[in-house]
């Protein structure tokens, strides 16, 4: 356990995680049968108190979405775009928690795009992205991300919440969640024998004694790592996850209830 600054950026606390601990993400034998990850990435994140926006992307997709949120209840604007001359797709699906769908776009061509207005919901959203086989009902790649609702939980509307993860190589990903209190970091790789590897690091970003920070990952197997020191961090890592993972990070005050937050990083296929 390191303990840092509170001002320290999330980009230093990376740099660190990777110098520490980088020998943890190497796989034993190159991947090359391995499904790429390359074009896959998602996230979500609170630019106003009173508005947050999320974005997706695979191969050929790109998805781009604004939503308001008044004490809970929102309503969301997007455009789903096709973005190559790929005999594919580009499909959207919003699944409001307590009403049903409330979207369903399809655009094919590259460089098409269709938009989308929904009606209000006080629950969490659920965004489906997919890449769909041109003249079919079949999708060939896809993943969803879920985005929490704030009716029961205010926390979330603080500027900065969010969560986000990408591959920025075929095979190795990276993963940030954050809400009051705590941020993840995490970097993993798929590897050969189909498993996958997390390195992480949970800092509490808040000043208040007797509070904890603390963060997981789950896939397979679980890994976790905590702390209670102001501005204090813990690195935690584990290479035999499987599966999709979840990361999760938590803050418990003193008294309070612990708030979670939590993001599923798909396993590419």
């Amino acid at each position: 356990m390191r303990t840092l600054s509170l001002r320290r950026s999330a980009a230093t606390l990376a740099t660190a995680l990777v110098a520490t601990l980088a020998v943890a993400l190497l796989p034993a034998t190159a991947a090359l049968a391995l499904p790429s990850g390359a074009g896959w990435s998602a996230s979500w994140s609170y630019y106003q108190p009173n508005a947050y926006q999320y974005s997706g992307t695979l191969p050929g997709v790109r998805l781009t979405g604004y939503a308001t949120d008044n004490a809970g209840t929102s309503a969301t604007l997007g455009t789903i775009e096709d973005t190559a001359a790929d005999g594919r797709c580009a499909r959207v699906m919003l699944y409001a928690y307590g009403v049903g769908y409330i979207a369903d776009r399809t655009t094919c061509g590259n460089g098409s795009y269709l938009t989308y207005n929904t009606v209000s919901y006080d629950q969490g959203l659920l965004v489906i992205v997919y890449r769909m086989i041109d003249g079919t009902n079949t999708n060939d790649k896809g993943f969803y991300l879920f985005i929490p609702g704030s009716a029961t939980d205010s926390e979330l509307r603080t500027v900065g919440t969010g969560a986000s993860w990408s591959y920025y190589t075929s095979t190795a990903y990276q993963y940030t969640v954050t809400r009051p209190g705590v941020r993840l970091i995490g970097y993993g790789v798929h590897q050969a024998g189909d498993l996958r590897s997390s390195l992480n690091t949970v800092e509490k970003t808040a000043v208040a004694k007797g509070a904890c920070a603390s963060g997981k990952v789950t896939g397979g197997t679980t890994v976790s790592g905590s702390t209670c020191l102001n501005g204090g961090t813990t690195s935690f890592h584990r290479n035999d996850h499987s599966y999709n993972l979840e990361a999760s990070a938590c803050y418990k005050t003193l008294l309070g209830t612990q708030r979670c937050l939590a993001v599923n990083i798909p396993e590419p296929w």
